[in-house]
């Protein structure tokens, strides 16, 4: 039999390599090294990307609100919306770069395609189809950012996921609100 010390190696090597293969075949991103991305998990970059590609859809959303919206609570979320998401994203953007997390250019595919969708429509379907979106998005984004700050190990994406939920909460009680007015 071996010495406990060398025992005690090979057991601690043993489950180092175990983690190391357990992460490998979860398809999760291992923690990065480095200062900055300590203690960035593959649900912190899933949430920070997800937010921003949310952020560039809202936008694009209220744009077309402000143009194609008849009613002035369908325009007035859409101005809130480009108002709020605008600020979002240049912050997320700002923690993305900051730790290393790939910056999306543009929406997901199925936030273009319901953009593409709802931009088609005019007069009162488009604020009905609008608004209905945008209740619906926010709830998603809701459950999605307290999923991010009851899993998520990043101080500065926590952050943005704090300073998200708020807002996030008051644009569902405005697209609401824009819904009733439409009928929807």
């Amino acid at each position: 039999m071996g010495s406990p010390r060398l025992m005690k190696r090979t057991i601690i090597v043993a489950v180092a390599l175990a983690a190391t293969a357990a992460v490998a075949l979860s398809g999760l991103p291992a923690f990065a090294a480095g200062p900055n991305r300590a203690s960035v998990s593959g649900a912190d970059s899933m949430w920070l990307r997800s937010a921003i590609e949310g952020d560039r859809f809202e936008i694009a959303g209220g744009q077309l609100a402000q143009t194609k919206g008849q009613n002035a609570a369908v325009k007035a979320l859409g101005a809130r919306l480009v108002k709020d998401h605008s600020k979002s994203l240049a912050s997320a953007i700002k923690t993305a770069k900051r730790l290393h997390i790939e910056v999306p250019k543009k929406p997901s595919p199925s936030m273009e395609w319901e953009l593409a969708i709802v931009s088609t429509l005019s007069g009162q379907a488009f604020d009905q189809w609008y608004a209905s979106l945008e209740v619906a998005d926010h709830k998603q984004d809701i459950d999605e950012t307290k999923n991010e700050l009851a899993v998520g190990l990043n101080a500065r994406v926590k952050k943005e996921a704090r300073t998200d939920l708020p807002v996030l909460r008051e644009h569902l009680k405005l697209a609401r609100a824009a819904a009733k007015a439409v009928g929807g």
